[in-house]
């Protein structure tokens, strides 16, 4: 599983995730031109839990986010937590394969 977003349109950073299954963890890599995302972390062992369990989605997202100072509208540590779902068959891989594309538009701001 690879996903690959660009925000070039928010901040011109471009990142990489990848995720393997590997035994009884899934192993994530993230791939950034973002330095902040290089310094919270490119290289994540996840043991195969339900990751909607409040600690380990605490630490992976809010703690980690404050420690290293990522922006608050960065779409990269949902993704990890998307890509490890999809690899775990949460999310139907062909169901994700079916969409390729999400796109966030702002209709209208008052």
């Amino acid at each position: 599983m690879v996903v690959i977003i660009s925000m070039e349109t928010i901040c011109g950073n471009k990142t990489t995730v990848q995720a393997q299954n590997e035994g009884k963890s899934t192993h994530i890599f993230v791939h950034t031109t973002c330095e902040k995302i290089k310094q919270w972390g490119n290289d994540f062992n996840i043991p195969k839990i339900d990751l909607m369990n409040k600690d380990v989605s605490t630490e992976l997202l809010t703690i980690r986010r404050t420690q290293y100072s990522i922006c608050s509208n960065c779409y990269v540590p949902a993704t990890v937590m998307n890509a490890y779902w999809i690899e775990n068959e949460k999310i139907p891989k062909e169901i994700a394969k079916g969409y390729k594309a999400v796109d966030i538009k702002f209709e209208e701001i008052a």
